[in-house]
């Protein structure tokens, strides 16, 4: 059998039904492979994108909501380092993914000779040790013999522990060899001692017994959600929890859509851009219980010491690394285990909670969320604000529609105006966060759902990156809802510049740099077909039309050039206290913790010097 043939067998055993790929000469074996299975067989298909990096965020997506794992086949040297930016989106969002990048022949590699030159084949790159810092496991098969192990182990660890992409290097000699599949060696993680290691039952059930002492001495608790949960596909098991306890529920962005935004528990999203009334609940809280939850500065806040001051804090995260990081933030009850193992092991012990009072502190939550819940929006002074159009966007939406977000402004408006319904996801990759990809990764999230219709909301510095993955929307009829939050310039950045450059919009504004091309012609261009919006009165109509459209369509929305991001925290202040700064008497009053010394007065300068 051949080698190549023996992989695409290995890759339709794990359920996957596509693979992402743009081809080239060594990987062409591969690539051969799956086309002949396609036309053989039937049971699976490639996806030609334009880019790889392209098809990493799109494999990304499709390991989120898909059948099987979410699979990438490139070329050696530009092929393979065109992954590295999707591949970081996997690896900092912990969603598994397999690549796999051909190589130049054995013989003509560096490895086959005494002298280390930089290269000897045509595009050689050294793709394994460059993406090893950023891999679960990343290796360049030498010996055909060893393909069944390497692809066993590379799935493995990928979907182990905190998931994680893997790499598989394959010569292309090796593409051709002859095997037998019957004599290849598998992998047994057992047997070499990689099983997952995190608490023993018998520790997360004594830690379980302590976080049960500090709920019912708690006045005043907060159950924190995260994206872990999805992870370990617990929605349901943590969502029991939560209602079980009572307690207010505030999520992280990676937890956005674990539960409708009307669940009577919901209080909002935490953290930098969060909801204003959701950092009061926690920095009012005295416990705070983080489920699947890094608890990174973009919840903390940079001034991490002063997260949840007042609050004992349990954290349930799969990595121990998280839980013991410091840096200021010091866990009280760390339980290093599955989200859904652990909430297996309490379930049986919510009995040992006593039922306490706290209507005052829920009714006080829910008192935060009303008041503070909803962006404040100026009136636009040109254009269309972000705000009023993805509140409206989000009203439109049905029940178990799946939403793709970019990064920067367009992403903090998406988050800071949806209101999740039932069944909906909304999909970023928060950790890595680059501009680029909502389109591929919408791609992705269509080719996963069976070609079924995808919210993609970009921004006009975003959507660049990666504008000629039209050409594959195009070619696939996707029908992709395609929302450009277009403000002519980079909100987020420009906005930087406001409070700390003296509003010198360098590279961030058309008159220093950035500037974008209309974006309703390059989608006619690749025969999408396209509108723009201008004034707030064509928002309404607007939506409606780009949601009942036949196919993939692209909506260019000109939003206020001058549209700010608010509220949000500024570097060195504490999380309750968010810009725009409230009147300290009311801020005052909407704190039970003691504030902070500098929190007494509103700041009266910025620049530097204002960071801590």
């Amino acid at each position: 059998m051949k080698l190549a043939d023996y992989v695409v067998d290995y890759l339709v055993s794990l359920g996957a039904k596509h693979v992402f790929l743009v081809t080239g000469g060594a990987v062409a074996h591969v690539v051969d492979a799956v086309g002949r299975r396609k036309r053989e067989r039937g049971d699976f298909d490639y996806v030609c994108v334009q880019h790889e990096q392209a098809g990493a965020m799109a494999a990304e997506t499709y390991s989120r909501l898909g059948p099987g794992m979410g699979v990438v086949l490139v070329t050696s040297g530009p092929g393979a380092t065109n992954l590295i930016t999707g591949m970081c989106g996997c690896w900092f969002d912990s969603i598994p993914a397999l690549f796999i990048s051909g190589q130049v022949a054995s013989a003509e590699s560096v490895d086959a000779i005494a002298a280390k030159p930089r290269q000897v084949g045509f595009q050689e790159t050294d793709i394994v040790r460059i993406v090893a810092p950023i891999t679960k496991f990343a290796e360049k098969i030498a010996d055909p013999a060893r393909i069944r192990y390497c692809l066993e182990r590379a799935v493995y660890l990928a979907r182990a522990g905190r998931p994680g992409p893997a790499l598989i290097d394959i010569p292309v000699d090796l593409q051709v060899a002859d095997i037998n599949p019957d004599k290849l060696a598998g992998f047994d993680p057992v047997e070499e001692g990689l099983t997952p290691e995190t608490d023993s039952d018998e520790t997360v059930t004594q830690k379980i017994s302590d976080i049960i002492a500090l709920i019912n001495q708690a006045e005043r608790p907060v159950l924190l959600l995260g994206g872990g949960i999805k992870i370990a596909k617990a929605e349901r098991e943590a969502i029991d929890f939560a209602e079980a306890l009572g307690f207010p529920i505030v999520v992280s962005w990676s937890g956005f859509d674990i539960l409708p935004h009307d669940h009577p528990q919901y209080m909002g999203h935490l953290g930098v851009y969060g909801a204003r009334g959701a950092n009061f609940l926690v920095q009012n809280a005295d416990l705070l219980i983080s489920l699947g939850s890094r608890l990174d500065t973009r919840q903390t806040g940079g001034r991490v010491k002063t997260f949840a001051r007042g609050a004992k804090k349990v954290m349930v995260d799969i990595d121990r690394n998280e839980i013991e990081k410091g840096r200021g933030l010091a866990i009280d009850v760390g339980v290093h285990a599955d989200v859904r193992h652990f909430l297996e092991l309490a379930r049986p012990r919510l009995a040992e909670i006593v039922k306490r009072d706290r209507s005052a502190w829920i009714s006080r939550a829910r008192a935060w969320k009303e008041r503070y819940g909803t962006p404040k929006n100026d009136p636009p002074a040109n254009g269309i604000s972000a705000y009023d159009f993805l509140k409206a966007l989000s009203d439109a939406l049905g029940e178990n529609e799946t939403i793709v977000v970019d990064e920067g402004g367009n992403l903090v408006w998406t988050m800071q105006s949806f209101a999740i319904k039932k069944g909906q996801r909304l999909i970023s990759t928060f950790g890595n966060s680059p501009m680029g990809y909502a389109l591929p990764a919408a791609i992705g999230a269509s080719v996963a759902l069976g070609n079924k219709p995808v919210i993609c909301i970009d921004g006009d510095g975003g959507f660049q990156p990666n504008t000629q993955e039209l050409q594959t929307v195009a070619y696939y009829k996707l029908p992709l809802k395609i929302f450009i939050m277009n403000n002519r310039g980079m909100a987020i950045i420009k906005q930087f510049q406001d409070a700390y450059f003296d509003s010198n919009y360098y590279a961030s504004s058309p008159e220093h740099g950035f500037a974008s091309p209309d974006f309703a012609a390059v989608a006619r261009a690749y025969g999408i077909d396209a509108i723009t919006l201008e004034k707030p009165e064509d928002i309404s109509s607007g939506i409606q039309k780009v949601l009942s459209h036949e196919g993939p369509i692209l909506c260019n929305v000109l939003v206020d050039t001058n549209q700010k991001l608010s509220p949000k925290l500024e570097f060195g202040r504490p999380l309750e206290d968010m810009s725009p700064y409230l009147p300290r008497e009311e801020f005052m009053k909407n704190m039970i913790v003691e504030p902070l010394p500098e929190s007494k007065e509103i700041p009266t300068s910025t620049g530097w010097q204002t960071l801590q």
